[in-house]
């Protein structure tokens, strides 16, 4: 049994990892087709405290369980007790021995009405667990944004039959929508033939669509860093027609609006310490050419001067770049072989 559980597992996890895969690879003709509908649009009950449920750390062993279920055994946290028991009671090997030992551990924890309809849920829990790896084998991997998308919709609609449509959507609508909502955002940020503008609007038409009243909420949750690379990315098509002097301007503005005077002129002092590098580089570079090419010398006397070069421009540093340099010439090596 144990074997299927993980297998079950496993399919969830390797969902989440097909997410962040898709949108690595997102281009404008694999956009996400919003007109097929969100699995969890603005009308749906699942808000923003059910991501934060979500996402939330809860340790079952050093709080009570009973405290979670006094209103009604199904909400946002009961998968997440669920997966305490499977991880709890991961040592037995049959389906009764674990039923058994959960009942017990229930009504030893908990009111018996409680633990009662806890434990009928559970059942079907761990049941669904054994199928979902054949349902998913059915539905195959998805390769492209849309495909994963009406995975998502095949999953949840699959859970609706085993569960019912309010019990699946409460148990597992959290999940869902944290998983559609970046799927769909990043298929708008890593368009490449989208300008940043367009972009934007279409963002907060996918936050107004996904969220309804709480859209403007979003985007708080957000750590400023994290919303600058996404800045970045959206202005990326942008950035490739603007010259040099006006990207950075327009970087600039972007720092000024999300970051406080001070983090800005920590930018811009990594800025001038990478331009240096890239600059020192350059110029050793040129330099190594012209002892490389001359034909006066030998082959020892050019290694010699190198060496030299190396310890005049880099100083202290001269050694850590000789290592990335043998580092670099043993890869170029294994790669020509």
């Amino acid at each position: 049994m144990n074997k299927k559980k993980i297998f079950a597992v496993v399919v969830v996890i390797l969902l989440i990892l097909i997410v962040a895969l898709v949108i690595r690879k997102m281009t404008e003709s694999d956009e996400v087709n919003a007109d097929k509908g969100f699995v969890f649009d603005k009308n749906s009950p699942i808000k923003l405290k059910d991501i934060e449920i979500f996402y939330k750390d809860i340790n079952f062993k050093e709080e009570s369980a009973k405290d979670y279920f006094k209103d009604s055994i199904v909400n946002p946290y009961t998968i997440k007790f669920f997966m305490f028991l499977d991880e709890n009671f991961k040592e037995f090997d049959s389906e009764e021995e674990l039923l058994e030992n959960v009942r017990k551990y229930l009504d030893d924890s908990m009111p018996e009405a409680m633990a009662g309809k806890l434990f009928e849920l559970y059942k079907k829990f761990v049941r669904y667990q054994l199928t979902l790896g054949e349902k998913a084998n059915e539905w195959g991997m998805p390769k492209t944004t849309e495909e994963t998308v009406s995975f998502l919709h095949k999953l949840q609609n699959y859970r609706r039959e085993v569960f019912g449509r309010e019990i699946a959507d409460v148990l597992f609508g959290a999940s869902i929508k944290a998983e559609e909502y970046p799927l769909r955002r990043g298929a708008i940020l890593n368009s490449r033939d989208m300008y940043g503008a367009e972009k934007e609007k279409r963002l907060q038409q996918l936050n107004q669509d996904m969220w309804g009243d709480e859209a403007q909420n979003v985007d708080a949750y957000a750590e400023p860093y994290v919303k600058y690379r996404e800045k970045l990315a959206m202005y990326e098509k942008d950035f490739s027609e603007m010259s040099e002097e006006a990207r950075k301007s327009q970087i600039k503005i972007f720092r000024e609006e999300l970051f406080s005077p001070e983090q800005v002129r920590g930018f811009e002092e990594v800025d001038r310490a990478i331009a240096k590098n890239e600059k020192m580089d350059q110029d050793y570079k040129a330099r190594e050419a012209e002892i490389i090419h001359d034909a006066s010398l030998e082959k020892a006397e050019k290694e010699k001067r190198i060496s030299e070069l190396q310890n005049q421009m880099y100083g202290d540093e001269a050694d850590a770049l000789r290592r990335r340099l043998a580092i670099e010439k043993g890869a170029g090596s294994a790669v020509n072989k």
